[in-house]
């Protein structure tokens, strides 16, 4: 894929070299130039790393702007095909573009995420198909969350986005008054059995479900400052 291509022109030399590319490689490259690899400040590995770790929500003054307000503009400007070239890559590409569309609340893409979620096939891109859906916010959203956590809380050997997928759910039964995550997370439900498993520790912290509410609530709460940046 062109993610593995201009990672490794990155390792490979200080001189940027671009690879002979296709037209469609060079569109999901010049994507991924624009959008994914932007950087608010020197010690940043860029954009995609900062939504990842969640390190914008500590940023103040000069950084905080740096980052906001590119990216409020990347979200609102971002055509559909920049958007379907970067959901084509690999995870840093489609993470980020699902952060763009969960900001942008383009909910045209809800089924695209859905399939991109229930497949799983890259690492940490979860993170942002659930906080869009969580930013979408309805039944629909809650039910794609809901099919994941079917799918997947039953794989006690995987640690994919069970814990992020059940913050997304609890939230959004948060703001609709709606139950569907009652059925996972009962005392001794689904989703505790997925925990106690995978944790191996009973008085660890670790994925409990307030606390993943939490993280995603904070992440919704700084969306929606974002819709009217100082």
């Amino acid at each position: 894929m062109v993610e593995r291509r201009w990672r490794r022109e990155l390792r490979g030399s200080r001189v940027w070299r671009v690879p002979v590319m296709t037209p469609e490689e060079a569109v999901r490259w010049n994507a991924v130039k624009r959008y994914v690899q932007p950087r608010a400040d020197r010690r940043s590995i860029g954009r995609y790393g900062e939504l990842l770790s969640g390190r914008f929500l500590r940023f103040e003054g000069a950084t905080r702007r740096r980052f906001l307000h590119p990216l409020l503009a990347d979200a609102a400007s971002i055509t559909d095909a920049d958007l379907d070239a970067l959901l084509f890559e690999g995870w840093r590409p489609r993470l980020t573009a699902a952060w763009l569309i969960g900001i942008s609340r383009r909910t045209s893409y809800r089924p695209r995420l859905g399939e991109l979620l229930l497949a799983s096939e890259t690492v940490y891109a979860g993170l942002g198909y659930c906080f869009a859906l969580a930013r979408f916010g309805t039944d629909e959203d809650a039910e794609i969350l809901a099919a994941y956590l079917n799918r997947y809380l039953p794989r006690t050997d995987l640690r994919y986005d069970q814990p992020v997928a059940m913050g997304a759910l609890l939230y959004v039964d948060s703001r609709l008054g709606t139950t569907h995550a009652a059925p996972f997370a009962a005392p001794g439900g689904h989703y505790q059995r997925w925990v106690d498993t995978v944790v191996h520790e009973s008085d660890r912290p670790a994925y409990a479900s307030d606390r993943e509410l939490t993280g995603m609530t904070r992440l919704c709460d700084f969306a929606d400052g974002w819709t009217t940046p100082d």
